[in-house]
């Protein structure tokens, strides 16, 4: 097993995301295409990933409230292939367990019996691949988050 922390092949963006007094809900989505990750990893001499390696996807900053997570298939991977998502030194499997990455294009799954999280420090979110040469598929990650942490600004007041 691997820790790794890169981004080659995806978008792992910032640990900060819009909020405002007025909107403080997000949809997070990581593009994962494990075929690009596959073809970056090579290109830059790193090891592909293999079962039992994590990667962090993105960091969630403190004070984010975590509702839940999903999966949404693109392109299967061809062959037997799942991943969990979950948290850095946690639960990994927290928001997403053992999601079929060979199964039919436009499925969404996620862990129906996840609880809320409130990070209570910055936070990776974590994939783990459970199976060798994944490589083909695709799956968009979305966490809904709330920012329960930022200076939202003052909320303006009507004059009577």
């Amino acid at each position: 097993m691997t820790a790794f922390t890169d981004s080659l092949g995806f978008d792992k963006g910032t640990k900060a995301y819009t909020s405002t007094y007025t909107n403080r809900f997000t949809v997070i989505e990581i593009d994962l295409d494990f075929a690009a990750i596959a073809a970056a990893r090579v290109a830059a001499g790193v090891a592909a990933l293999a079962a039992a390696d994590t990667l962090v996807l993105c960091q969630l900053p403190k004070g984010t409230f975590v509702l839940n997570g999903s999966a949404t298939l693109v392109t299967a991977e061809g062959g037997t292939a799942t991943i969990d998502v979950g948290i850095s030194g946690g639960t990994t499997d927290f928001w997403i367990d053992g999601f079929d990455l060979n199964g039919t294009a436009g499925t969404v799954g996620g862990y129906a019996d996840a609880t809320a999280y409130l990070t209570t420090a910055d936070t990776n979110v974590l994939l783990t691949i459970n199976n060798n040469d994944v490589d083909t598929a695709r799956v968009k990650i979305q966490l809904a988050v709330i920012d329960m942490g930022a200076d939202q600004g003052t909320i303006p007041s009507s004059e009577v």
